[in-house]
């Protein structure tokens, strides 16, 4: 079956935060309740500043602290095009139920980001995804 589930075991919900502009942003905060993790994926384009990109967690949507080892290692201005991945348990002990992306570029420069959450393994809607095939 791989390091994940597999998709027909789980309802899957994606939720996107985009930047570029220099100093601090903080993503809209993301539900996790019923979810057992979270597949976090940072993309990068231009790049003539450093990025660095953190996960964020909260009780009530409304006060937030850094997910304790939830960091990416920060991108150099050379980073154009990069792609990293990460797995975040979303357990209620280690990580509060709202998570969302707090990034920062470095001052007066350009960081294009996105950031998407794909969250995996609804306990209460299990549902099947039925595999679809496509051209581009």
């Amino acid at each position: 079956m791989g390091a994940y589930a597999s998709l027909e075991q789980n309802a899957v919900a994606v939720f996107g935060h985009r930047g570029s502009a220099a100093g601090a942003t903080t993503g809209t905060g993301v539900d996790t309740q019923g979810y057992s993790e979270a597949l976090v994926l940072l993309a990068t384009g231009n790049m003539t500043g450093t990025l660095d990109v953190k996960i964020q967690d909260s009780a009530d949507n409304s006060a937030w602290a850094d997910v304790t080892g939830a960091a990416f290692a920060q991108i150099p201005n050379t980073g154009d095009g990069t792609l990293k991945q990460a797995r975040l348990k979303l357990d209620g002990n280690l990580v509060r139920r709202y998570i969302r992306v707090s990034s920062t570029v470095e001052a007066a420069l350009v960081a294009e980001h996105t950031v998407t959450f794909v969250l995996c393994g609804n306990q209460y809607n299990p549902q099947t995804v039925t595999p679809v095939a496509f051209t581009v």
